[in-house]
């Protein structure tokens, strides 16, 4: 039935497309189907319109549709592209998954009816739940609400960005949302109190039920929340696992179909699975060695169900390694049991113990991701290797039988073959890698050689902390080593100013600080060449810095925002410009790249950074026209996303 079920929800999340480009003033009717209240105050709807399907409504105003109300909106939709650069979040996908075909954004929302009887009681129990989650975390102060809020609701809106991105780089993002690993803590005084009084098994069903509803209004009935309270009721309710994950999968369908696509669900489903086939194997050998029961209860489930996450750790980190596992299991254990104390800590008001052990979670992630991108552990495993070894884990578990011994031998050469793969792609691994970050309208670009990094300009102070950063992250590079403003405009600096703010950069370079003449030198030979400007003036485009990369026989231009003026003098003076990739300067405007200037570059590629529908007009027809006359590539970040160059020294 599960499969049968997965089908059919493949089937309609294939046929289920976002609206694509923007569609603005338009009127379309439907029904507010499902809403998420958020404890920063805002609330996320999900709109089942007649014209576009589902579509998603977030807003920070109170006055929004209640649960069923139907609602006529005039306004646009749209849907968020995929993610440009890499290491950033796919939204989109994200969104496509839930069969969400765009977000809404009304200018006027009328409610034309009210919902049923049955809207408005569960509408009720929202807002009550809303109000207990509320009074929950209320007991929590200053950062450690934020986590609280995430880690036993599952709500992330309080979270700091600083504290995402450690759970992120440690590879523990999952327990920024109510999982089984986080019921199994919730749980565990009720399992205890069944155990010692020999409650029987349909005595204990209610018991069991009421628990669970309990610990949903006290965590919030999110879809996290929703889902690992079904799955964990029909587990226990059933005679066997499959059965009551087969039954928790058709409740879950019948709420909504799409909830069977969520990541959060494929991962519970199989550390579920997990659990029951690899805990009494793991408790055995714990036993072996006499390691005390109170732990062992609180590991094995962390332990099993880490295994069965194994096939979706190159999906929630950049670089996993075995320093990455350990964190892993340490940070479940310490969630595990912060959840066993929430709610006593909450019934009691003495949040004491759920503090400290937040505090030590925190500081778990934070030591995790300061030293993840030093030495091996950020080279990181590769995702044939993982799955390699968690097929050899699956046989290792398997009982003694003639098809185990005939699978161990073909798991143990996987994983050997996996092992070469992986040491090849590191021998074989470049020398220097350059990336043209999509930063919309601005300028980025990271040059990565070997352990040092270079970063010229950094867009807009919004895409350095969200574009720039994902992709250092993605990278492994906690700092950049050095720093290029070109020039002062915020398109150029802005980014680079919050990452300096951030420690997240050693030095950084202006056009106050360089030279024509002077030159900038990386490990592997890598040399920046500065030939503009001899003087500073004003810091504008002008005054924009000039770099000549020069990687083996390989070369670029970079040339910031330079315009006629500023060309006309490096080639009037002789300076070294020729190149095999020019960035073109100012986006494209139509006051730079003249021909005379392609002509003394001679590039065989051009590259423009600018966003889509720039309103400045960029890049300019006459400059396409200059371009395309010249006859180079031309390749733009508006149309690519990021652009990516792997080099070799000796090329």
């Amino acid at each position: 039935m599960p499969a049968l079920l997965a089908l059919l929800v493949i089937n309609i999340h294939v046929a289920v497309k976002p609206v694509g480009e923007t569609i603005s003033d338009v009127r379309f009717s439907g029904y507010v189907r499902h809403i998420d209240y958020y404890v920063d105050g805002t609330a996320e709807l999900e709109i089942m319109t007649h014209e576009y399907g589902r579509l998603l409504y977030k807003t920070n105003d109170s006055s929004y549709p209640c649960l069923g109300q139907s609602i006529t909106v005039t306004g646009d939709i749209y849907m968020p592209d995929p993610p440009s650069n890499p290491g950033e979040f796919d939204y989109a996908g994200y969104l496509h998954r839930r069969g969400i075909r765009g977000i809404m954004k009304p200018d006027y929302i009328e409610i034309t009816g009210e919902g049923s009887k049955i809207a408005s009681i569960a509408s009720f129990v929202s807002g009550m739940s809303f109000k207990t989650r509320c009074y929950a975390l209320s007991f929590f102060e200053g950062d450690e609400k934020g986590l609280a809020a995430a880690v036993f609701t599952g709500d992330t809106t309080l979270l700091d960005d600083d504290v995402s991105r450690a759970f992120r780089l440690s590879n523990c993002s999952h327990l920024l949302a109510v999982s089984g690993t986080h019921f199994s803590g919730f749980l565990m005084i009720l399992a205890s109190f069944i155990s010692a009084s020999h409650m029987k098994k349909k005595h204990s069903v209610p018991l069991y039920i009421v628990f669970c509803v309990l610990v949903g209004t006290f965590t919030g009935w999110t879809g996290s929340v929703t889902r690992a309270s079904v799955m964990s009721i029909c587990a226990f309710m059933s005679r066997d696992l499959l059965s009551g994950m087969s039954l928790a999968t058709i409740l879950i369908f019948a709420e909504d179909p799409y909830g069977c696509l969520s990541l959060g669900y494929m991962m519970s489903f199989a550390a579920s699975l997990s659990i029951h086939y690899a805990a009494p194997k793991i408790s055995a050998l714990l036993e072996r060695i006499r390691f005390p029961k109170i732990l062992t209860d609180l590991l094995v489930p962390v332990l099993s169900a880490t295994i069965g996450m194994m096939p979706f750790w190159g999906r929630n980190c950049y670089y996993f390694s075995f320093f990455h596992l350990g964190v892993q299991i340490i940070g479940s254990f310490i969630a595990t049991v912060s959840c066993v104390f929430f709610i006593p800590s909450v019934i009691t008001g003495l949040p004491f113990a759920c503090t400290l052990l937040l505090k030590s979670l925190y500081y778990l992630m934070s030591l995790c991701s300061s030293v993840s991108f030093d030495g091996p552990s950020s080279r990181g495993l590769s995702d044939m290797f993982i799955k390699s070894l968690f097929v050899l884990v699956i046989v290792l578990l398997m009982p003694d039988s003639v098809i185990r011994k005939i699978l161990m031998p073909a798991g143990f050469l996987l994983v050997m073959a996996a092992s070469g793969f992986m040491a090849a792609d590191m021998i074989t691994a470049p020398d220097v890698t350059v990336i043209f970050i999509d930063v919309g309208q601005g300028d980025s670009c990271l040059i990565i050689d070997d352990d040092c990094s270079l970063l010229i300009d950094g867009g807009v102070e919004n895409e350095g902390q969200y574009s720039v950063a994902s992709v250092l992250d993605y990278y492994g590079i906690g700092t950049v080593d050095i720093a290029v403003a070109t020039h002062m405009d915020e398109d150029h600096i802005g980014g680079i100013n919050y990452l300096d703010s951030e420690g997240r950069i050693e030095c950084v370079i202006t056009c106050r600080d360089i030279r024509a003449g002077d030159n900038i030198t990386m490990p592997q030979d890598v040399v920046f060449n500065c030939v503009w400007p001899h003087e500073f003036h004003d810091g504008g485009n002008e005054d924009s810095i000039v770099l000549r990369m020069e990687c083996g026989s390989f070369s670029i231009l970079y040339t910031g925002d330079i315009g006629f003026d500023s060309e006309y003098s490096l080639i009037s003076e002789g300076a070294l410009i020729d190149s095999d990739i020019l960035k073109v300067g100012h986006h494209g405007s139509a006051y730079s790249t003249s021909t005379a200037f392609l002509e003394a570059v001679s590039p065989q590629t051009a590259i423009i950074s600018v966003v889509r529908n720039s309103p400045y007009g960029h890049p300019a027809r006459q400059t396409m026209q200059r371009l395309g006359d010249y006859g180079c590539e031309i390749r733009r970040t508006d149309l690519e996303g990021a652009i990516i160059y792997e080099l070799s020294v000796s090329e």
